[in-house]
């Protein structure tokens, strides 16, 4: 029930500011936009400054993480015991061993089949 009357006021007031004729004085419009320009000129300056400490502070928090981030994988990396290298022979050596285990599977398949 209160939408109504709320709509119905907002409505009017709507009307009241389309045909509501007012006389405007563009010249001490004019005198007041050109007083907050001189205003907001100094605070440029200042807006400057922190503009510039707010990005070394930026290039400061992502530096401190980089260093952080680069300890962390420095650990994880010597943390890790060291792979040993396989040399041709050692390869040789395992293909040799799962060839005589496939071998000996395929055995058993045939001689299961067989009996």
């Amino acid at each position: 029930m209160g939408r109504g009357r709320q709509k119905a006021k907002q409505t009017r007031i709507a009307r009241k500011l389309k045909y509501l004729t007012t006389d405007t004085n563009y010249d001490e419009l004019q005198e007041e936009l050109s007083r907050q320009d001189s205003s907001d000129q100094a605070s440029d300056q200042f807006r400057e400054l922190d503009r510039k400490f707010q990005e070394k502070r930026e290039m400061d928090e992502y530096a401190q993480w980089a260093a952080e981030a680069a300890a962390k994988a420095k650990k994880e990396d010597s943390d890790e015991k060291p792979k040993a290298k396989a040399s041709p022979a050692s390869a040789f050596a395992a293909m040799q061993r799962m060839m005589a285990a496939a071998s000996k599977i395929s055995a058993k398949k045939a001689g299961s089949e067989r009996g």
